[in-house]
């Protein structure tokens, strides 16, 4: 039998065949100007598998997030803003007990350094015990095994001095499809931090609200755009046109929610 080795190695990858990964808190987010001295530490908990012990290491990385919404590593990079080398952790490797938990001290030094906005990094949190698992590839004489690992990603923030969330809707088109309501929101984020939101589609007649939706929630980089798509099928709605209402909700930088809203019409031909 001829064997093809690959490998399985993903942000926030967990899986059920091996162990599982249960980190507290899931991002790190702190406010330089807030911080009397030049430096922070704070701490995350990890816990591994309940029936045997795993062994983790911890290594830093920059990232950045594209307009898709995506997270992108960097490797290397000389942007200010990158703080990747700025922490130091302790302990760099480690075991976690079956049941039990391990805190992982973090340390980021020369704050009051960092540029003015949002300064990150992503601390990764690796098994570095890979497991194996053989894969049925539907041909005879052949077959597949995969080397898993399970990586989990926490995004560490830290925003200094002047740093602001403004958000906008550029654009919000909907249509009706064979799937429901398709709708698109072009989020700007004109600050220079990330800008995380949630909202919803109303659906209003005259003067009246017919029905709502979610659409979840998102985040946008500072400094640039994402397009939220969604599809739903509202529960109330028969043939006719209305007032969609797009209505996205977030926190400034003072904490103070804001709320923009953007409408459009939609023409819908048939009870959805």
């Amino acid at each position: 039998m001829k064997k093809i080795l690959g490998t399985i190695l993903g942000l926030m990858f967990m899986t059920q065949c091996f162990a599982s990964i249960a980190v507290a808190p899931t991002r790190v987010e702190i406010d330089a100007n807030k911080v009397k001295g030049n430096f922070v530490t704070t701490a995350i908990e990890i816990k591994g598998d309940k029936t045997k012990t795993m062994r983790f290491k911890v290594y830093p990385e920059y990232f950045e997030i594209d307009e898709q919404g995506q997270v992108v590593m960097i490797e290397k990079s000389d942007d200010p803003h990158n703080i990747s080398k700025k922490i130091r952790f302790v302990p760099s490797e480690f075991n976690v007990l079956p049941g039990k938990a391990q805190k992982l001290r973090i340390n980021i030094a020369n704050i009051k350094q960092l540029p003015d906005g949002e300064n990150r990094a992503i601390l990764y949190i690796e098994d570095v015990q890979p497991k194996t698992m053989d894969v049925n590839t539907g041909r005879s004489g052949i077959g597949a095994q995969l080397i898993v690992k399970t990586r989990i990603g926490v995004p560490v923030y830290i925003d200094k001095g002047k740093f602001t969330r403004q958000g906008e809707i550029e654009s919000f088109d909907i249509n009706e499809t064979k799937d429901g309501l398709k709708a698109n929101i072009k989020i700007l984020s004109k600050g220079n931090t990330r800008l995380r939101y949630n909202g919803k589609i109303q659906l209003i007649k005259g003067e009246e609200l017919v029905d709502e939706f979610s659409i979840g929630n998102g985040i946008v980089g500072g400094n640039n755009y994402f397009v939220h798509s969604v599809t739903a099928k509202p529960e109330k709605i028969s043939a006719g046109t209305y007032t969609a209402r797009a209505v996205i909700s977030y926190s400034d930088q003072n904490n103070k929610k804001q709320i923009i809203k953007k409408d459009t019409t939609v023409n819908i031909k048939g009870e959805l």
